[in-house]
């Protein structure tokens, strides 16, 4: 729904804060967080370990969810509450072929293909980065753009 006129009144439309769960413990994690925190965004960052149920009441339509992981196995706990709660976007770091393995494992716990292909790897907007503060723009260049056209 878009701001503008309807009949004779005006509506504006209010939408929350853009929340980015950034789910990973590197320096990429740290980046991406501080750039989205500048950007405004609500920034929720899951540390490993942390109890991922907390995430159904934090994922929502307004919510993207980011996996700066290097390691399938310490993401697919969280990739299952962000794909139940159908968040605006998932991305999650990794190779084409390290996608195809998170794919794998993801089917194995029941996932079909409509699931599976909303998931974005490799994140970000813009090809593989080979430093912290590139992929971190990326990432949120990604959700930026993705808000706008989801809700443009």
């Amino acid at each position: 729904v878009r701001a503008g006129w309807r009949g004779d009144a005006f509506a504006i439309v209010y939408r929350p804060a853009t929340r980015l769960v950034v789910s990973g413990q590197s320096n990429e994690a740290d980046m991406v967080c501080g750039i989205a925190e500048a950007a405004g965004f609500d920034v929720v960052n899951l540390r490993p370990g942390e109890d991922v149920q907390r995430l159904s009441g934090l994922i929502d339509p307004f919510t993207a969810v980011a996996l700066l992981h290097h390691d399938i196995d310490k993401e697919l706990d969280v990739l299952d509450a962000a794909l139940r709660a159908e968040p605006l976007y998932i991305g999650a770091l990794g190779s084409t072929r390290t996608h195809r393995r998170r794919l794998d494992r993801l089917a194995a716990r029941g996932w079909d293909k409509d699931a599976l292909s909303r998931i974005k790897a490799p994140i970000g907007m813009f090809g593989p980065a080979r430093d912290a503060s590139s992929l971190a723009l990326s990432v949120v260049a990604d959700v930026a753009a993705c808000r706008l056209q989801t809700y443009a």
